[in-house]
């Protein structure tokens, strides 16, 4: 985050105070950005701090409760392996084959392959499947012991 924050920083200083704009700030920043996104997605998720609609919990008993969450973790795990997973190993692997490299960011000279930096989507992909898992194990283990 503040590798980001330093980015903007410095794009905003060489662009208005020396008038000579940093080249690769704002592609850093963008795809930093990106990546603080959606693996605090996936980091809120683990905290099972993320946005939920509590209205049908709120309703029924304790063990209804532990089921619901049982359905609502096997939806989460169907969506990020479709999504994030499938749809990321796919974007990541097809930028890869075809060499599409980021036009203004470089390390020691060689322009970065654009499949590292949507390597956050089957990365936060793969974490989000198993802290579903966890939760629906911990709620089947619940279950037995009610």
């Amino acid at each position: 985050m503040w590798l980001m924050v330093f980015a903007v920083v410095w794009q905003v200083f060489t662009r208005f105070v020396i008038n000579s704009p940093s080249v690769f700030t704002d592609e850093l920043s963008r795809y930093l950005m990106m990546w603080v996104g959606i693996l605090g997605g996936a980091y809120v998720y683990a905290l099972k701090r993320h946005l939920a609609i509590e209205i049908l919990s709120e309703k029924v008993n304790p063990r209804q409760q532990l089921v619901l969450n049982i359905v609502i973790s096997g939806f989460v795990i169907l969506f990020s392996a479709i999504v994030l997973l499938y749809g990321g190993v796919h974007v990541v692997t097809t930028t890869l084959e075809y060499n599409q490299v980021s036009p203004s960011l470089s390390l020691f000279g060689n322009n970065i392959p654009m499949g590292y930096i949507y390597m956050v989507a089957p990365i936060s992909g793969a974490f989000i499947v198993m802290c579903a898992i966890a939760d629906i194990l911990n709620a089947i283990t619940a279950l037995k012991n009610k």
